[in-house]
């Protein structure tokens, strides 16, 4: 497939560039009116959006930039070209978090609340990514002979199309993370629980990927996922286990 959806002249718009677009935009509009259920207004909302985007974008290329240094390092003037491809959910998780934090405590409104309201976000933003990884033919798998094994214009022979994989299990996280959103039991309900499911998931599916192995036999972005994965169940565990013990 053609990874350019439009040309104008000289200048061209990605596929990859449109799906971003619009999981930011459908993101958003779920994240608007989930806070509306924990009183946050959509005013503070619309307030956090463009800085949250800046944040999540030079958050997650950031971390796709690390975990490719050796190419980066080489060709330093990649590390711009976005319409290449090449973010990194798990950085951009990060550096929204990280944001967030500080955001909440100017704005005086409850960090995790505003975490709960945008869980849906990181599923959206997985399906949305993944599928321009697909049509870009990047961060598939290794060969294989099943029937719905795909040929990309870099590989010469068939191979797992890893990027559907995540796909198709972060739809079905998706009605979860939208339930756990409307109706948590406590502050971090959702946020910490798609944050978990998403690590578990991006763990076992870095087997499937044409990866640098280092470190042993895991990659980086699996070493990082085991981190937010332990991260976010010991956390669910001290809640449900002290703080908001029934």
């Amino acid at each position: 497939m053609n990874n350019i959806a439009l040309q104008l002249g000289p200048i061209q718009i990605h596929w990859y560039g449109i799906l971003i677009a619009l999981a930011f935009l459908i993101g958003y509009w779920l994240t608007r009116k989930n806070a509306k259920h924990y009183g946050i207004s959509p005013e503070v909302t619309d307030s956090l959006l463009v800085k949250l985007i800046i944040v999540i974008i030079v958050g997650a290329r950031l971390a796709f930039v690390i975990s490719k240094y050796p190419f980066f390092i080489a060709n330093p003037w990649e590390i711009i070209r976005l319409d290449h491809g090449g973010l990194g959910s798990q950085g951009a998780i990060i550096a929204a978090m990280v944001f967030g934090y500080f955001w909440t405590k100017k704005a005086k409104i409850s960090y995790w609340k505003l975490a709960d309201a945008t869980a849906p976000g990181i599923t959206i933003g997985h399906i949305f990514v993944r599928i321009g990884n697909f049509i870009n033919g990047e961060l598939y798998g290794p060969p294989t002979n099943l029937p719905w094994g795909v040929k990309f214009p870099s590989t010469s022979v068939p191979v797992h199309p890893s990027q559907l994989y995540e796909v198709i299990t972060s739809f079905i996280v998706l009605p979860f993370a939208i339930k756990w959103s409307q109706k948590p039991r406590y502050p971090g309900y959702a946020f910490l629980r798609v944050l978990l499911v998403h690590s578990i998931i991006r763990f076992f599916m870095d087997f499937f990927r044409q990866n640098t192995s280092f470190n042993g036999h895991l990659v980086l972005t699996q070493i990082m996922a085991i981190i937010l994965a332990v991260a976010s169940f010991s956390y669910i565990f001290y809640l449900e286990a002290f703080k908001y013990k029934n």
